[in-house]
């Protein structure tokens, strides 16, 4: 599973189109998978395929695993972080974990302030994500494999479509902006980032939607986050990663 560093910084969250947009700051800088957590990768760490026998599914160890609920996410990052840790892989001062709000928006942005990270004209998607046009509309029902499609500008694929994306955060109508917002508050828990199933807007960088936590859908996953535990250096969580 290869992360990718995201520098700290100030962005943007939201889009007039949804919300009024707020002003955010992440004061540390910590990783996000290059892609979604694949079958393969959750088999490792849990030992279960939950997605098997359910609908709209193709297996194999590089397909987005989905099925997944926002406990079961925040269980394999713990079972992680304390293997990793127990290996020493995963330095002290860092944890795995959900991505918040506005660290996901922040990634996957990479610096821009366009609907999508490649730009406005949602014509172009399909070079960047499976989404409705190209993957539900042609009877390609399912979760894809990952990295098939252009990533951002730090190296970060499928952030539009393929799968949602769970995210940290409880979920309320006005969006959380400020010093590193992270409030769990709400019976819901948000998610990002459009899938297969979804219309081209709906993939778009600002989009936002939540669900009980409990969830298991057919085109929800979850992308696993690095990050540090209060004031911890920001070094790399490990040369193996």
């Amino acid at each position: 599973m290869k992360l990718v560093f995201i520098p700290p910084g100030e962005f943007q969250m939201g889009s007039n189109d949804d919300q009024e947009p707020v002003a955010v700051t992440l004061t540390q800088g910590f990783y996000l998978g290059e892609t979604e957590v694949t079958q393969a990768q959750w088999t490792a760490v849990m030992e279960t395929k939950p997605w098997t026998g359910e609908t709209f599914i193709k297996e194999g160890p590089a397909y987005a695993a989905s099925y997944i609920s926002w406990n079961d996410a925040i269980d394999f990052c713990t079972k992680l972080t304390e293997q990793e840790h127990a290996a020493g892989r995963l330095a002290k001062g860092w944890r795995y974990a959900l991505p918040t709000e506005s660290q996901w928006e922040y990634a996957c942005r990479a610096g821009t302030t366009t609907a999508y990270y490649f730009g406005d004209d949602p014509a172009h998607l399909g070079d960047y994500a499976w989404f409705y046009d190209n993957a539900y509309d042609i009877g390609a029902k399912y979760a894809h494999e990952v990295r098939l499609k252009k990533p951002n500008a730090w190296t970060l694929y499928d952030m539009h479509g393929n799968v949602w994306e769970w995210c940290r955060n409880g979920y309320q109508y006005d969006l959380p902006g400020g010093i590193d917002p992270a409030s769990v508050e709400g019976s819901d828990r948000v998610y990002r980032g459009g899938s297969w199933n979804n219309a081209a807007g709906i993939c778009r960088s600002a989009y936002r939607s939540g669900v009980v936590p409990s969830s298991r859908i057919y085109d929800l996953g979850f992308r696993l986050a690095a990050v540090p535990v209060g004031g911890a250096e920001q070094e790399p969580v490990s040369e193996s990663r």
